[in-house]
């Protein structure tokens, strides 16, 4: 069967993945290792205690926009503590970036301490997870022989529905790991329509409401998932910065769409608090032409 065929089918009637098979299927967990020159803008937020924990402290991933700012989600800032959402202390979290396996953290070059952190100032934590967005400051920005930041998208830019997306992290590698995944992996998404994606979510307990400052996405192999680890990473549609995963489907084998943060909706107060250097100026015309080919694929 058309492959095109079988994710209209899924997204329109939420078939079980269990009764779907391709011969491709690959996911983030236990999926294909990522080339980092096709992701030279994802990092890693990492918690280190004394020394790098065995997993290399891994927590959350995100997306360098600047040299020395990146983006992640909300939720990933902050700690349950008595049942109550605390701020992680940014002292004891850093940085990795520049490279695809976290082994690589021994060049301090690819390692940044945290400034600040400062989140959507109408955050609201799950189940909500409305405005799920947060800003990291580095101490000092990375070297631009090792890293490559992503140009954000234009403001309100909506990606239209069945863009081909891809997102990468080092999230766990299935539900029984324990470890982050030591090299970084991708796999293939695609953009859920908003009215589907707000019905199938219609009364679940963990996250009740879709709404427009939010975007959805499904696997394109029908059995990826994202996992523990994979929040905060970027989704990118038609090499634009699209969305940052706040709602993974905790490893499970699911056609069920994952959700993001919808990143355009918020470029105005992004730049607002990282500066003129938001974006780079020679990354601009690749935004443009990311956004000029959305539409034309959208009306063909």
């Amino acid at each position: 069967m058309n492959k095109a065929v079988i994710i209209l089918f899924v997204a329109l009637f939420g078939v079980s993945a269990a009764f779907v098979q391709l011969s491709d299927s690959s996911r983030i967990t236990n999926g294909n290792e990522a080339n980092f020159v096709n992701f030279p803008f994802s990092v890693s937020l990492q918690r280190v205690t004394g020394t790098v924990l065995a997993d290399r402290g891994h927590r959350c991933g995100g997306v360098l926009f600047t040299f020395q700012h990146a983006l992640t989600a909300a939720s990933c800032v902050f700690e349950i503590v008595a049942g109550s959402p605390v701020p992680i202390n940014v002292a004891q979290y850093r940085v990795f970036g520049g490279a695809s396996s976290l082994t690589a953290d021994t060049d301090q070059g690819r390692v940044r301490t945290i400034a600040n952190v400062t989140v959507h100032p109408e955050y609201i934590p799950p189940p909500a997870s409305i405005n799920n967005i947060a800003i990291i400051t580095l101490t000092s920005p990375f070297p631009n022989t090792t890293i490559s930041p992503i140009a954000l998208p234009v403001q309100n830019f909506v990606a239209p529905d069945f863009s081909l997306c891809q997102i990468a992290s080092w999230g766990y590698i299935d539900a029984t790991a324990t470890l982050a995944s030591t090299n970084l992996r991708y796999t293939s998404k695609y953009i859920y329509n908003q009215n589907l994606c707000t019905m199938l979510y219609s009364g679940i307990p963990y996250l009740a409401n879709i709404f427009d400052t939010m975007i959805c996405a499904a696997s394109y192999d029908i059995v990826s998932s994202g996992c523990t680890g994979d929040e905060g990473a970027a989704l990118i549609c038609s090499g634009g910065l699209t969305g940052i995963m706040f709602q993974t489907n905790q490893c499970a084998v699911s056609s069920f769409p994952e959700v993001y943060t919808r990143v355009s909706n918020y470029t105005t107060w992004i730049r607002s608090i990282s500066g003129s250097s938001t974006i780079r100026p020679e990354l601009t015309f690749f935004a443009i032409l990311a956004v000029i080919t959305a539409k034309f694929l959208s009306k063909a």
